[in-house]
C-alpha cells in the first residue's frame, strides 16, 4: 500500500498474472504486467519511501522497477543467473542502499536505488534442519536505530544477522533449533522504539529477540489452535509496547486472526 497526495494506492501480487492495483475511488483491480515477463511470478513488492510512484517487484526474472505507480515495468541489472527475489529492504535513512532475499537463499545489495545488484552471500541458515526443498530469504529488517544491523528470516533454516551492512553474516537461529516448527520462519521485523531487539514470526508462534536475537523469548497467545501458526506481524514504530500479529490454525487453514498486543509482551487480545 502506498499513500501520496491524500490518496491511498494498494497492490498485490499474483502467482502467474503479476501485480494489480486498487486506485483511490475505485473498486476494480487493474492488471499492471506492461514491461514485466510473461505470466509474471510475482513474490515481493515494495514502494520506495520517500516517492510513491517508484516501486520494486520480484519475479521469475528477476527484479523489475516502476517509476509510474506500475504502469510500465523496466528490468534492473541483476545477474541472469541470480535466483529469484523474494522480498525486498531499503537501508533505513538511505533508500539508494537496497537488498533483497531471494528463493532459493541469496542475499543480494544494491547501493544505487536498484539500478545494479549484487550478491553479498548465500551461505546460510541452520545446519540442524535438513529439508526436501532449498532455503529461501522470507523476510529482511534492519534496526532503524541502527541501520548495519540487519536480520533475515529464512524458512526453513532459522535466522542469521549481519552487523555490518550485510557484508558478514552469522547464525542465531539459538534456542529456535533444532525444531523445524521453529526454524521455519515467516517473518522479521525491527522497531525504532525497541533497539537491538528483533521480532520473529513461526510455525510454532511469533518470538521477541532481544539484545540482537542472543535469545528467543516465546510470546503466549493462549490456546487458538494446536499449532499457532503465524505469517506476519507489524511492530509499532513509536510505541515499544504494541505490537499486531496475523495468526492461522495451519498452513492451509482458513481460521485465521489478527491479534493486538498493547503491553507487549505480556497480554494479546483479538481485534478482526
Amino acid at each position: 500500500m502506498t499513500t501520496g497526495s491524500n490518496d491511498t494506492y494498494v497492490y498485490a501480487g499474483a502467482e502467474t498474472s503479476g501485480i494489480y492495483r486498487l486506485s483511490p475511488g475505485s473498486n476494480q483491480w487493474e492488471e499492471l504486467t506492461n514491461g514485466l515477463p510473461v505470466d509474471p511470478l510475482v513474490a515481493g513488492i515494495i514502494i520506495h519511501p520517500n516517492d510513491p510512484e517508484v516501486i520494486y517487484t520480484g519475479t521469475q526474472d528477476g527484479p523489475y522497477r516502476s517509476t509510474n505507480r506500475g504502469n510500465s515495468w523496466e528490468r534492473l541489472d541483476y545477474p541472469k543467473t541470480g535466483a529469484p527475489p523474494w522480498t525486498f529492504m531499503f537501508r533505513p535513512g538511505d533508500p539508494a542502499v537496497m537488498y533483497l532475499g531471494t528463493a532459493p537463499g541469496e542475499i543480494y545489495r544494491s547501493t544505487n536505488g536498484g539500478d545494479s545488484w549484487q550478491m553479498i552471500t548465500k551461505d546460510m541458515g541452520s545446519a540442524e534442519m535438513t529439508m526436501a526443498f532449498l532455503t529461501r530469504v522470507i523476510a529482511l529488517c534492519a534496526d532503524p536505530n541502527f541501520p548495519d544491523e540487519m536480520y533475515a528470516a529464512l524458512e526453513v533454516a532459522g535466522v542469521i544477522r549481519s552487523s555490518d551492512g550485510g557484508d558478514t553474516w552469522e547464525e542465531i537461529s539459538g534456542t529456535l533449533a533444532p525444531s523445524e516448527d521453529t526454524l521455519d520462519l515467516h517473518g522479521a521485523q525491527c522497531s525504532a522504539a525497541l533497539p537491538h531487539t528483533v521480532f520473529i514470526t513461526t510455525r510454532q508462534g511469533p518470538f521477541i529477540g532481544p539484545d540482537r536475537g542472543s535469545e528467543w523469548i516465546p510470546v503466549d497467545f493462549g490456546n487458538f489452535s494446536e499449532i499457532t501458526y503465524t505469517r506476519d506481524l507489524k511492530a509499532a514504530p513509536h510505541d515499544p509496547n504494541m505490537l499486531y500479529v496475523s495468526i492461522g490454525a495451519s498452513s492451509r487453514s482458513k481460521q485465521g486472526a489478527l491479534y493486538r498486543s498493547l503491553d507487549l509482551p505480556r497480554t494479546f487480545e483479538q481485534v478482526d
